[in-house]
């Protein structure tokens, strides 16, 4: 009787091994994930220093929200200045259309009043005077738009992240200035060994665990996995020749390959912060849902 006993033992124990590693190699899990956003940088079209700036770090903001101001005083001198030389460029082509427009009017009358030599000329000189008329319009809009450019405003509904912003700080144009986290482009990447991931699949169920809110599980799908990761074998030193990195026949350590996973259910009490870490669990024998 001990002996079935011992034996039975076992052998549960063996089914019980078994079907944890069915479920490791059918259903692959990894504690090795992370929350990933887009995350914008706020980037100035124009330079000058900042006159107001209504945000705070860490501030949920909407989109059309004014993130800061630049000072305006320069852009409307500019303006200005483009509306007096667009001023200019007309009255110059007034004189130029009234004097081709003689020319045209004696050369009908008499052909020996003007020779067609001036008259080419008068014709021409009207067309460079439009010309610049265009080139002044175009001028006046170029600052019209600085003008609005200096009015800094929130592309999405987002996070202020890392402002280090102050009242009176230069920006400098196409310069980052500060972050925007995206709180509509939230998702997981889990990294997989190389040896799990033959049978995930796109569309397949996930079921994630933040390590923030370790007993409030949230739900996905596996959107896409990743076609390669960096090679560290081979990249050039400092003085150019390749880096090879040493290799051990005795352990083979699998790489790890990024699986990109789309949220479809978040509970609201869970507040999602990117680099936060995620346990994935991915159910590859469930079929998808429609």
């Amino acid at each position: 009787m001990r002996y079935l006993i011992t034996l039975g033992a076992v052998v549960i124990a063996g089914l019980v091994l078994a079907s944890m590693f069915r479920e490791y190699l059918f259903q692959p899990w990894t504690r090795d994930g992370h929350v990933r956003a887009q995350i914008i940088k706020i980037t100035p079209r124009v330079s000058g220093p900042i006159v107001d700036l209504p945000v705070h770090d860490n501030q949920l903001v909407a989109k059309g929200d004014l993130l800061f101001r630049i000072d305006q005083r320069t852009y409307k001198l500019a303006i200005e200045q483009a509306e007096a030389k667009l001023k200019q460029a007309q009255a110059s082509e007034l004189v130029k259309l009234d004097q081709a427009k003689r020319g045209r009017d004696l050369h009908s009358k008499d052909k020996g009043a003007i020779s067609e030599q001036a008259l080419v000329r008068k014709e021409n000189d009207l067309l460079v005077a439009q010309a610049d008329v265009d080139v002044a319009n175009a001028n006046l809009h170029a600052a019209k738009l600085d003008l609005e450019f200096t009015e800094v405003r929130a592309p999405v509904d987002g996070y202020v992240t890392n402002l280090l912003l102050r009242y009176g700080s230069q920006t400098v144009a196409n310069q980052p200035a500060l972050a925007l986290i995206d709180i509509n482009s939230f998702w997981v990447h889990g990294y997989f060994k190389e040896t799990q991931i033959e049978n995930i699949r796109p569309d397949n169920k996930v079921v994630i665990k933040l390590m923030t809110w370790p007993d409030v599980p949230l739900e996905g799908v596996v959107e896409n996995l990743g076609w390669g990761i960096a090679q560290q074998d081979g990249a050039p030193a400092a003085d150019l020749l390749p880096a090879i990195n040493p290799s051990f026949d005795w352990i083979r350590l699998a790489q790890r390959i990024p699986v990109r996973i789309r949220l479809t259910r978040v509970p609201e009490e869970v507040e999602l912060r990117v680099g936060t870490t995620a346990s994935v669990f991915v159910m590859t024998d469930k079929e998808p849902e429609n």
